[in-house]
């Protein structure tokens, strides 16, 4: 079941919610476990069961891991290391098996060894995400960062919340474990988690669904023109920016209208200028996890300088975006440039006096990295990047039109207009803090055009009737 569905706007929400608000404080813990199994099984019941496998192994190592911290820090080690190693390995299985045996294969067969199969292995939807989640909670409580919950149900509300279970944004135990017990609903929260909801859907199926026949039309063109390569890469990050950025926006939305604050995602990434400051605007609660739980670790061993954890940590996060030399690749082109930022010295913050020369040349860097991305496939991607110097010719937009059409163009213009305009309208809503959300108020002018954005939606998904988020691949 996708947010961007009928059967998910007519039916399920409202029945749960119903559900939700009807039931006593204590027992919502309950009813979210319930609603959001519900909501993850409509797509595959068996792989519930890995889910609640999953929960139910983290649960106990927390505890287990609890009891021993302040009395035998070594052995509450060794536990830390067998459950994040069961972790690993699930997520390392269901997500990297296929690619992992097509490259051991090749490689056999190059050396004139018999080759064999693996049975395709199924990516279960949202492991990347709800894996890290439970993977903070037994670190954290390594850390003494986080106690662990007394209530089973409340940790197994905490990893299946239903808004974020699919595409993050990733929740972090130790900033949402005084919300599990006790959180405030009012009227006020639940219309700003509607409004916000309604903009994030509204993104989705309005811009970032009408730009993807350009991602298509890139994916399929044969030798493409430079003009190819850069309108459809630009389009891609755009298309990439309303799909991602509209479902952290619904998934927030939802949380508040559940009561629950959490954590911003997007810091207007079109506003960076450098790789570097890219990262501290792009999915955000993927960035601090690295950060905490990959970066700082591996500075800490004191084997490696910052230089080349930060590559390392990048290299990673590519890797977690798919299971493919491309993303691999990906991950290593920003790895380098943000390492080659930091030791020319132009790397550049949240707070950095802004500059339009270097904020289109970091976008522009950006776009370049996409083809990478888009196609999952190393092969491929090269292709693409053979038209970056006009390798196949310069191309004009009246082709890009024709391969798709004027008004997919007009759409990516105006996802442009709408990056610049909210990044200069909202960038004063958008702090460092994260219980600071950038929709503080809607104004009376704001929810007539939130109501119809969203009704034009509504109409021109029932039209489509499918509507699938680009990050469930991952």
């Amino acid at each position: 079941m996708i947010f961007t569905s009928n059967i998910f706007l007519f039916l399920f929400l409202p029945v749960y919610l119903l559900f939700y608000y009807a039931s006593k404080a204590s027992w919502r813990s309950y009813i979210i476990v319930i609603g959001s199994y519900s909501f993850y099984a409509w797509w595959r019941p068996d792989f519930l069961l890995l889910f609640v496998g999953i929960t139910y192994w983290n649960y106990l190592f927390g505890l287990k891991i609890y009891k021993l911290r302040d009395v035998n820090k070594k052995a509450a080690f060794r536990w830390l290391v067998v459950g994040v190693v069961g972790n690993l390995a699930t997520l390392g299985y269901f997500k990297y098996a296929n690619f992992g045996s097509e490259v051991l294969a090749s490689t056999l067969g190059q050396m004139g060894v018999n080759t064999f199969t693996l049975e395709y292995v199924i990516l279960p939807l949202g492991i990347s995400f709800y894996v890290f989640q439970a993977l903070s909670y037994i670190v954290d409580i390594y850390r003494n960062d986080a106690n662990p919950t007394k209530r089973f149900v409340d940790f197994a509300a905490f990893i299946s919340l239903f808004p974020q279970l699919i595409a993050g944004p990733i929740l972090r135990y130790r900033l949402i474990e005084e919300q599990l017990k006790q959180r405030t609903h009012s009227w006020e929260l639940f219309s700003l988690g509607a409004s916000r909801f309604m903009l994030g859907f509204s993104k989705k199926v309005l811009i970032a669904d009408s730009i993807a026949p350009l991602n298509s039309y890139l994916m399929g063109t044969s030798d493409p023109t430079m003009i190819d390569v850069w309108i459809g890469s630009l389009a891609s990050l755009v298309q990439l920016y309303f799909d991602f950025s509209g479902y952290s926006d619904m998934a927030i939305g939802l949380g508040m209208m559940m009561g629950f604050r959490f954590a911003e995602n997007f810091n207007q990434p079109f506003l960076a200028m450098s790789l570097t400051e890219f990262w501290r605007r792009w999915h955000l609660t993927l960035s601090e996890f690295l950060r905490d739980y990959v970066y700082i670790p591996i500075i800490n061993t004191g084997l490696v300088a910052a230089a080349m954890a930060s590559f390392i940590t990048m290299t990673l996060s590519g890797l977690w975006h798919g299971a493919s030399f491309s993303f691999i690749f990906f991950g290593m082109y920003f790895g380098i440039f943000m390492v080659l930022e930091k030791k020319l010295g132009i790397t550049t913050n949240i707070n950095s006096p802004y500059s339009f020369f270097r904020n289109i040349i970091a976008v522009a860097m950006v776009v370049m990295a996409m083809p990478l991305f888009i196609t999952g496939d190393l092969a491929h991607s090269l292709d693409i990047y053979s038209g970056v110097l006009g390798f196949h010719g310069l191309g004009s937009i009246n082709d890009v039109a024709l391969g798709t059409s004027k008004m997919t163009l007009y759409f990516l213009v105006l996802g442009l207009i709408w990056v610049v305009c909210t990044g200069y309208i909202n960038r004063r809503f958008y702090a460092l803090k994260q219980e600071v959300y950038f929709m503080s108020h809607v104004s009376n002018l704001q929810a007539v055009l939130l109501w119809i954005a969203f009704a034009i939606s509504v109409s021109k998904l029932s039209a489509s009737s499918f509507s699938p988020f680009l990050y469930f691949q991952f």
